[in-house]
């Protein structure tokens, strides 16, 4: 595993020397430096993302109580921290808020672990929604090539399979379908332990999606509009370059770059790969590819901050991030069995 994690940032660090060969670095410097005070603005836009995509985690949580939204918040940054510097960062981190949930604020490992998956799902569920949103627009944009566009609609049904598939597989009980039928075999028997936690997981899922469908759906909504502020980040970051574009051409540009990102997600922090995404996609809106990496380390800046401040509270809950992820693993094992 540890060669697979060095070869995905190798092919990231690869990436990103491809993206700054490419760029003017004497302009891009001079860009950063004239966004002046706009950084605080976009990190304004991202900690209101993310006080949002925790409600939208309360909601997958109904048995604690609303003012839980700070403690929430706490453990995302931790989980995001560390599921930043992991591969597969979607689920990097999943780990470390499961083991916090259930020892520093009383949630069961499983009932916390349901509630990470069913956040991810409605994430990706409503990034359909989003990028269909931005592929119909890229279809009136005569600024990106047919290629890129072709690119997009074959991304986005590609990705539309992948987590239509995901969802249906939980609320379908296909998991325990497998189970049951494994169960009828020499090979389930000795598994039986660990068939029965995955049907009681599987319910967990279903009673979300059918039994409590106005969290289910206003957890989508508020994803929704989360995947929106991530395209008016980027609008107000090319303001602030002194570069306007409109707001559809920032969702185009966010669409572009989220399906770059997705199709790269084991690339730790996706690095390189959404510098890339931002260099191609602003070229083709702005002519000026350096405004793409500008907007792209602007980004990173304010990714840098949510980092120092997850790893800055994840010394809070234990002596080092070692220490941290290695109990949530041992918890994770632990629970498997």
């Amino acid at each position: 595993m540890n060669i697979f994690k060095i070869l995905y940032l190798m092919i990231g660090v690869a990436l990103l020397f491809y993206v700054f060969s490419e760029t003017d670095l004497t302009l891009l410097w001079a860009n950063l430096i004239a966004t002046g005070y706009g950084i605080f603005f976009v990190l304004a836009i991202y900690g209101t993302a993310f006080w949002i995509d925790t409600i939208a985690w309360q909601f997958t949580l109904p048995s604690t109580r609303f003012s839980w939204i700070y403690n929430l918040c706490k453990v995302r940054m931790v989980g995001a921290a560390f599921g930043k510097m992991l591969p597969f960062s979607a689920f990097g981190g999943a780990p470390v808020k499961g083991y916090l949930l259930k020892k520093h604020y009383g949630i069961g490992y499983r009932e916390g672990a349901a509630s990470i998956i069913l956040v991810e799902s409605t994430h990706m569920l409503s990034m359909v929604f989003f990028m269909a949103s931005g592929v119909f627009l890229i279809s009136f944009s005569s600024d990106f090539p047919n290629n890129y566009y072709a690119f997009s609609k074959i991304s986005l049904a590609l990705l539309s399979v992948g987590i239509l598939g995901f969802y249906l597989i939980q609320r379908y009980r296909l998991t325990s379908f497998v189970g049951r039928w494994l169960s009828k075999r020499s090979v389930g028997r000795k598994l039986e332990k660990f068939i029965y936690h995955m049907q009681e997981f599987d319910e967990r899922l279903v009673q979300f999606y059918t039994r409590k469908r106005p969290l289910f759906f206003g957890a989508m909504g508020l994803n929704l509009l989360n995947w929106y502020l991530g395209a008016f980040e980027i609008y107000i970051i090319l303001y602030f370059l002194g570069h306007p574009i409109s707001i559809a051409e920032s969702i185009i540009l966010e669409t572009f770059v989220e399906i770059v990102r997705a199709g790269t997600f084991f690339i730790p922090a996706t690095l390189g790969s959404q510098e890339a995404a931002f260099l191609l996609s602003t070229s083709a809106i702005t002519g000026e590819p350096t405004l793409g990496v500008a907007t792209a380390l602007i980004r990173r800046v304010r990714e840098i901050v949510w980092l120092i401040l997850g790893f800055a509270l994840g010394w809070k809950y234990s002596k080092s991030p070692s220490e941290l992820v290695q109990a949530a693993q041992k918890e994770m094992k632990k629970e498997a069995v």
